[in-house]
């Protein structure tokens, strides 16, 4: 069987330190039909030029190609300029301060030999730096939008995009590029591949080493700009929610729209940088955005509704102080 052609997506900016070591496990791999895409996003250090001679020696073995922005656009748009040129029959989204296994992509394309048909092959991943844990514990493969969707409210796979195949049909013909300019990009992401996916094949080996950089964003240090994307994120969600229930659909259990509401207070009580004034403005706009799901839950939910009619101060008071 002729090996399928994989286009690793790498965007560049401000990773000096770390980008020798992502193209050197790049490099590594023991998978050959690979297309090396790297997208430079105007990156004001010297990533690139730390990056030409192991973008010579991956030349040797892969096809290469290196795009460049004009100004600095984003994870996002970088990710979409790597899928607009790539000409691979799977697409594979690789940071580029984050590190492969040698044999990553093989492992990963073994699961499209094995299941031709599938859209999204996802790996485990290894985080160094932290105990974040993430996990991956769904069926080596999950077949129906349902399963895969629940599944992902469970809590069964990770909202990382990275470590994954993606076929490309399958992105292109549900539009499934990030949104520009939007930070947390990859929780939106992964929650439109739960609701159009229709198969996934796991790979439960670690294929990916996740590195937490001394500067990652924790909850007390998020500005204004990280909340409003999340509350965008998780109106996205709310809509879609409710629009299935209008359908009589109820895959997503209603307690995963109570994690949104409880997840998002919580992290805006523990904010230090955000001022209170946007606090309430922020968490008025979640509440009235869970409005209309609650219309359509039965009586035993509409009780959260009490909660809703809560003073924000209170809420994040008690949420701060108390839980």
């Amino acid at each position: 069987m002729d090996r399928v052609k994989i286009s690793i997506i790498i965007p560049i900016y401000n990773v000096a330190p770390f980008i020798e070591d992502c193209l050197r496990s790049v490099l590594s791999q023991i998978y050959s039909s690979l297309e090396i895409i790297l997208v430079n996003d105007a990156t004001p250090d010297d990533s690139m030029l730390r990056a030409a001679p192991w973008i010579e020696k991956l030349q040797e073995r892969f096809e290469v190609k290196v795009v460049n922005h004009v100004s600095n656009r984003g994870l996002s748009a970088a990710r979409n300029t790597g899928i607009e040129v790539a000409t691979g029959d799977w697409i594979y989204f690789l940071d580029s301060d984050d590190e492969i296994i040698p044999s990553c992509i093989e492992l990963l394309s073994m699961r499209v030999n094995a299941y031709p048909g599938v859209d999204v092959v996802i790996g485990g991943i290894k985080t160094i730096g932290a105990d974040w844990y993430y996990p991956l514990t769904c069926a080596f493969y999950v077949e129906g939008s349902k399963n895969i969707l629940r599944d992902y409210t469970n809590n069964k796979w990770y909202v990382m995009a990275v470590n994954r195949l993606y076929r490309k049909e399958y992105l292109l013909s549900n539009d499934l590029y990030f949104k520009d300019g939007l930070l947390h990009e990859d929780e939106l992401y992964s929650f439109r591949i739960a609701t159009t996916a229709q198969t996934m094949a796991v790979v439960y080996e670690c294929t990916y080493i996740y590195k937490v950089r001394a500067n990652d964003s924790i909850t007390s240090q998020r500005k204004l700009k990280n909340f409003e994307d999340i509350l965008y994120i998780n109106k996205e969600k709310l809509t879609y929610m409710l629009k299935q229930y209008q359908a009589n659909i109820h895959v997503i259990p209603y307690t995963y729209g109570l994690r949104i509401f409880y997840g998002y207070v919580r992290l805006l009580a523990k904010n230090n940088q955000v001022k209170k004034v946007d606090k309430f403005r922020l968490l008025q706009a979640l509440k009235e955005a869970y409005q209309p799901l609650n219309r359509v839950l039965s009586l035993k939910y509409k009780l959260w509704t009490i909660v809703l009619k809560i003073p924000n101060r209170l809420i994040l008071w008690s949420v701060k102080y108390l839980l």
